[in-house]
This record gives C-alpha cells, sequence and structure tokens, in this order.
C-alpha cells in the first residue's frame, strides 16, 4: 500500500524562493523585464528519472503560441502621430528625431502584421516539440496519434501546426490530427458562460492598478527626453498613454531580434524594471490571482476537467497518445494557478512588492507551456504523473511520496473535489432567432 507523504516544508521553502524575483535578477538580465513578451527560456535540462519499471505513455499539453508582433497598430499610430505632430511644430529634439526614425522602422515592419507569429515564434515551437521527442523517445518514436487543437487564432494555429510537423519530421509513423475549431473554444480559451462571482474589493484594486501605472508610467522623462517644449507637446499628448504605448513597442522589440531596433535606452534599467512591475501587477489582477480580485480563473475550470476527463479516458483505453492544446497567455497563467503551481501561487495585493514573489516571465513568456506527463508500470494499476512549466519539474499541492512524480489517482481527486467546490454557474444562452 502506498503511503503519501506532505511535501517536506523544506522543499516548499526552496521552491518558493526560486520563485523570487531580486533586482539583480533583473539588471542581470534586462530581457525578463519584457514580461510576458520575453523570448521562451531555455529549460534546465533536468529530469527526474521515472522510479524503477515505470515508462511514459501519455503527454498532455497546454501551450500559448510564440513570440508575435503586437495585437493591434493603435500605439504605432498614435506614436507616429504624436512624433510627426512635434516635428512639424520643430519641437522635436535630436534624440526625438532618432526615436521617431525607429518607430516609423518599426512601425513599417508590423503593417498588417498585427497580432502575427514571427520568425521566432516558429522556432520557439519547433524546439520545444523536438525537446518533447528527445525527452521521451522510447514514446515518441512509436506509431503514435497526435491530436492537436488550438484556438481560431492565426499566430496560435501556426504554432500548433509548426509543433505538430517537427514531431512529424523526427517520426514519420506519428498520426497526426489538427484542429482549430469554435466546437472546442469553451475548453481552449476562456469560457465566458461562466459566471464569475462579484468581488467588492475587485474595483478599488483596479483604482488602485491605475494609480500605481500613473506613478511608475508616467511618461515625464520621455517628454522630457523627446521634446524641445513640453508643455507644447503636452496639448495633444497624454504622456502616460504615451509611455505605455513606447513601452510595448520596446518590448516586443524582443519578438523580433532580426528587425535590430530597439527602444529599451527610452527608458533605462529602473524604467524598463519599472514598466515590467506595472505590467506583471495587471496580469495578476486581471486573471484573478491577486487577493481581493474576483475569481476570473473560473473561466478555465472546463480546461481542467478537460485535461482529467481525456487522461483517464486514455488510461482507461490502455493506449498511448500525445495531446497538445494551443492557446494563449490568458488561459496559461491562470490555468497554472488553477493546478497550484508554486510560480502562480505568490501574488499578493502589495503592487510595489509583487514582482518579488510572482513574475510573469516564469509563467507566461512567448511559447509558455504545460505538460503531464503520465507513465505507468506493468503489472500495475498505479498511474504516476509529474507536471512541468515550460519544460521544468514543478510542485502541485497534492500528497506524494516519489516527487517529482504524484499518483495519479490522488491527484485526479484533488483537481476534480476542486471544480466541484467551486459551484460554477453557467449564464442562460440567448436563444437563436428564426
Amino acid at each position: 500500500m502506498k503511503k503519501p507523504l506532505l511535501i517536506l516544508t523544506g522543499l516548499l521553502l526552496t521552491w518558493a524562493a526560486g520563485a523570487q524575483t531580486s533586482r539583480e535578477e533583473l539588471l542581470s538580465h534586462m530581457e525578463l523585464t519584457a514580461g510576458n513578451y520575453a523570448n521562451y527560456p531555455a529549460p534546465t535540462g533536468h529530469l527526474t528519472p521515472a522510479p524503477e519499471g515505470y515508462e511514459a505513455f501519455y503527454i498532455s499539453h497546454y501551450g500559448r503560441h510564440g513570440s508575435r508582433y503586437m495585437t493591434s497598430d493603435k500605439a504605432y499610430r498614435r506614436l507616429r502621430y504624436q512624433l510627426d505632430s512635434a516635428r512639424t511644430l520643430g519641437i522635436l529634439t535630436p534624440y526625438g528625431k532618432d526615436v521617431r526614425r525607429r518607430i516609423k522602422a518599426a512601425s513599417a515592419d508590423a503593417r498588417d502584421r498585427a497580432g502575427e507569429l514571427t520568425a521566432l515564434g516558429a522556432r520557439q515551437h519547433r524546439a520545444i516539440a523536438r525537446r518533447m521527442y528527445d525527452n521521451y523517445p522510447a514514446l515518441l518514436s512509436q506509431p503514435l496519434q497526435v491530436s492537436a487543437n488550438s484556438s481560431d487564432s492565426r499566430r496560435v494555429m501556426l504554432s500548433m501546426a509548426y509543433f505538430v510537423n517537427e514531431l512529424k519530421a523526427l517520426n514519420p509513423s506519428l498520426s497526426v490530427s489538427m484542429d482549430a475549431s469554435q466546437h472546442d473554444l469553451y475548453y481552449i480559451k476562456s469560457n465566458p458562460a461562466i459566471v464569475v462571482p462579484p468581488c467588492p474589493t475587485n474595483g478599488m484594486l483596479y483604482d488602485k492598478l491605475e494609480q500605481f501605472k500613473h506613478k511608475l508610467l508616467s511618461g515625464e522623462p520621455q517628454m522630457q527626453a523627446l521634446f524641445t517644449d513640453p508643455d507644447k507637446a503636452r496639448t495633444f499628448i497624454d504622456p502616460c498613454e504615451m509611455a505605455e504605448d513606447l513601452f510595448k513597442t520596446a518590448i516586443d522589440m524582443y519578438c523580433l531580434p532580426e528587425l535590430g531596433i530597439r527602444f529599451d535606452d527610452l527608458f533605462g534599467e529602473d524604467g524598463m524594471i519599472d514598466g515590467f512591475r506595472v505590467h506583471n501587477a495587471s496580469w495578476c489582477l486581471w486573471e484573478g490571482l491577486m487577493p481581493g480580485s474576483e475569481k476570473s480563473y473560473y473561466r478555465i475550470y472546463p480546461l481542467l476537467q478537460n485535461v482529467l476527463d481525456e487522461a483517464d479516458a486514455m488510461i482507461a483505453s490502455g493506449g498511448k497518445g500525445i495531446r497538445l492544446r494551443f492557446g494563449h497567455d490568458s488561459i496559461v497563467l491562470p490555468f497554472t494557478f488553477v493546478l497550484g503551481f508554486p510560480e502562480a501561487t505568490g501574488a499578493t495585493d502589495d503592487m510595489e512588492n509583487l514582482h518579488k514573489t510572482f513574475s510573469i516571465f516564469r509563467l507566461i513568456p512567448m511559447a509558455a507551456n504545460v505538460q503531464l506527463v503520465f507513465f505507468r508500470k506493468d503489472g500495475s494499476d498505479d498511474i504516476l504523473v509529474k507536471f512541468l512549466m515550460n519544460e521544468n519539474e514543478t510542485s502541485v499541492p497534492v500528497k506524494t511520496d516519489c516527487y517529482p512524480y504524484y499518483h495519479w489517482s490522488d491527484v485526479s481527486t484533488y483537481y476534480r473535489n476542486l471544480i466541484e467546490d467551486a459551484h460554477l454557474q453557467y449564464q442562460t444562452p440567448e436563444e437563436d432567432e428564426d
């Protein structure tokens, strides 16, 4: 009889420390300030061998699309208008003229490409697929069924295609299927039919976030650097809005390394860190991970249900396979929270210090993914599973005596109880008109 043990307190402290972010870390790796625009990090490469006799038979995955262009050209349009107007008025500094030149070049490259996958995004998914194959060659070298589906976003569909085609190239005997239907959006994306319980402190947190944003992204340093007459520029420019547009442009350049254009110099090290802190707090609040916010992550429970049900079906069949799902950061982030990954559960409403215990670059960089890898042993019905966050082993709040592996029976019971305890309510669908 197995004897599940509580995860050791010492390990919990180690994991918590690993999720902490220091100013020194950000200064040493300024690319991390791109937050959810950050390039996908190379995994540690350490994967604990399975207990004796256990072999992988099923991988269940959810991944974000790869690096992309900004999802809208609004920032570029506003910046071009503002800098062109300042040029007409003769109030651009020499530095402002240089920034205008760079904005025009970046904007021209992004024309009619809003939200599209970049070349880097394609490379990210091919690399993740290769590592999946290399990590589990005994499984993936077989003539398996690979089932993949995605949201109906073009960048997500392309990410799925690059991933699946890489697996197929590595093993031509794979039988693959891909789909991007509305039929599956109820779990591939946040489910809007689920009622999010109201929270009286939610509005106060949004007010607090707005104040935090205006404090850290005031735009005043940029106004002074770009314009010889900042007061005149303020007659047609909202400094905070401009700073936000410039910061988004700066971090999007990390998705386009071949373009060779950067805007980090507009903010400096402190300004880039401040911009990251604003975006970090924003995502934490938007997805309901911040204490006192509405539990918008309830809308991710259908994804968890799908993962549980499909895993149980595969186990019952006695078969083997790969299940891939592709979507967005707005699903990966709350999904990691619902799963209870320590990287996702360190949130606080102290926005000044939130980044020290919760950092989106650890959770939702471009091509972020969650993998559940299942193992079984001949002659035993005790299925084991381990969890990977961006291909690195992580923990969940379930008892185990064989970390980083967990007994699926315990895991399934825990998460099914979690869903049941949420008492999900659905909006009444509107009747279709004749």
